[in-house]
């Protein structure tokens, strides 16, 4: 939710020092560490390298960027990035991700990107999600059936 800090899964809150350039880390939202849902993998970019969608200009302070780590296909873990290429993988399926495009996948079964979490910096120089995710977390067929 807006204002909610990033925190380890030790629930360390994250400040923008705390990562490199180039480095990677999954993060919760405070007091959510055990919802595997709500898990996102935070990655740093170098300042303007991330080219957002539209709408979405403000959503990587510093360099930031943070999707859902639940693959869209079939609800794995992608954890895995390869800063050279700035790719995300998904090791069950193989799907890979373009972090530069908005995690768009361009190999792989998955269908959909993976989900974007906006970011902000609070007053006390913290990182903190400014919204929710704005697409359903996992496969579609999660939310089958479903009231």
């Amino acid at each position: 939710s807006p204002g909610n800090r990033l925190v380890t899964s030790r629930g360390m809150a994250l400040r923008p020092e705390m990562l490199d350039v180039g480095g990677v880390l999954t993060v919760f939202p405070d007091g959510e560490t055990e919802a595997a849902d709500s898990q996102a993998i935070l990655i740093r970019l170098e300042e303007g390298e991330y080219d957002p969608p539209p709408g979405r200009e403000e959503w990587s302070p510093l360099g930031f960027v943070a999707f859902s780590k639940v693959c869209t296909h079939a609800g794995c873990p992608v954890g895995l990035y390869q800063p050279e290429t700035k790719e995300l993988f998904c090791p069950c399926h193989q799907s890979v991700f373009e972090v530069l495009r908005a995690a768009e996948p361009t190999q792989g079964p998955a269908t959909r990107p993976l989900p974007q979490l906006p970011l902000g910096i609070d007053d006390d120089g913290y990182l903190v999600a400014t919204g929710d995710f704005p697409e359903p977390v996992g496969p579609g067929f999660w939310g089958r059936g479903r009231d």
